[in-house]
């Protein structure tokens, strides 16, 4: 990132932001010296107020608690993101959720459940920056998908949908808004040693690992850079892609 620029940027939206990638990325950026952060959770917070005053933060002025699929509680992130630095810079749609079920077990209500938190829960999102994103001509959207979006998996058939659904979106968001010069790019993660993996049994979770070029998880710091890159200069001309960091499973 513009290191030396970052304070007279806009703000970042990072959400999910309570835990797993999402508290990652906060702290990559706060590293980074970018501080003009707004941290969505939704009811998780002890591990991102600790985060944030290790940095000698207020939590009061950098997260908010919200309800991604609620647009006025979408409404109030960019609000408070105002209030506290101005203008916008990027959002980066790193929450979600996923059940687990066979499809023929599958009730509606978990299916619809599952594409709100992910799918949802992005465009809304992006549905309200984007307006301001425009009239400044500058931004950047980053909305994360998942390895399952392109290979499926077994008991999770709304995830994997909801999760291919992203991939779409941000395809078409980025030719919608490439003349605004706004990027619209896709973080398609693996399998990783935070979140979801966490409600995977031990075994499962070995056998994914052996099925893993690299034979391991991926850590949650070694999707940062990345990050620092599609927000930054050199990324100007990159917008419409499907980041894969998945340690070669797909």
């Amino acid at each position: 990132m513009r290191n030396n620029e970052d304070n007279s940027l806009g703000f970042i939206v990072i959400t999910g932001a309570g835990s797993g990638i999402g508290l990652s990325i906060v702290e990559t950026l706060l590293s980074a010296g970018y501080m003009k952060l707004v941290c969505q959770y939704r009811s998780r917070n002890e591990e991102l107020f600790g985060l944030l005053k290790r940095f000698n933060l207020s939590p009061e002025d950098y997260a908010i608690k919200a309800e991604l699929t609620d647009e006025e509680d979408v409404k109030k992130i960019n609000d408070f993101g105002k209030r506290k630095f101005g203008n916008s810079y990027a959002l980066i749609n790193v929450a979600g959720a996923s059940t687990n079920s066979m499809s023929w077990k599958m009730t509606k209500d978990s299916f619809t459940n599952v594409l709100n938190a992910n799918l949802l829960s992005a465009f809304l999102c992006s549905k309200e920056f984007i307006p301001e994103m425009r009239s400044q001509s500058f931004g950047r959207i980053i909305n994360f998908s998942s390895v399952v979006a392109f290979t499926g998996t077994v008991g999770s058939a709304h995830y994997c949908a909801a999760k291919a659904g992203v991939v779409g979106l941000s395809k078409a968001l980025s030719l919608e808004l490439a003349n605004k010069n706004i990027t619209v790019n896709t973080v398609a993660l693996g399998y990783f040693d935070r979140g979801l993996i966490n409600d995977v049994s031990l075994p499962l979770q070995e056998d994914i690992k052996a099925k893993t070029p690299i034979k391991r998880f991926g850590q949650a710091n070694e999707v940062g850079g990345l990050i620092k890159y599609i927000l930054g200069k050199d990324a100007e001309f990159t917008t419409g892609q499907v980041f894969h960091i998945n340690g070669g499973l797909y």
